[in-house]
């Protein structure tokens, strides 16, 4: 039990303070939310440029949340979730490539 406390603590303490917090969920950033948003209307716009366009910038949002997790993060789980947000973004840009 002593073990998984350990990991616990290590994975999901605030790296910040120090006062014993723990840091699952934090309030979604801007760039989160215009990747949501554009990643939608990217999906649901009529191919073509306005597609293209959205897709973009959403492909772009989710770069800069990912660097800024990954810089800023309060706990090991945000900067691992930046760093899957980044490798993510990459595989996805990657597969679209190969088509």
């Amino acid at each position: 039990m002593a073990k998984i406390k350990y990991w616990l603590d290590w994975l999901f303490k605030d790296l910040t303070e120090r006062r014993g917090k723990y840091v699952i969920a934090e309030v979604p950033n801007l760039p989160l939310v215009i990747f949501m948003v554009t990643l939608i209307i990217g999906i649901i716009q009529y191919p073509g440029f306005g597609q293209k366009l959205f897709l973009g910038i959403s492909f772009v949002a989710i770069i800069y949340w990912g660097i800024l997790e990954y810089k800023g993060g309060r706990s090991r789980f945000r900067k691992l979730l930046g760093v899957l947000g980044l490798l993510g973004a990459v595989g996805a840009l990657m597969l679209t490539l190969v088509k």
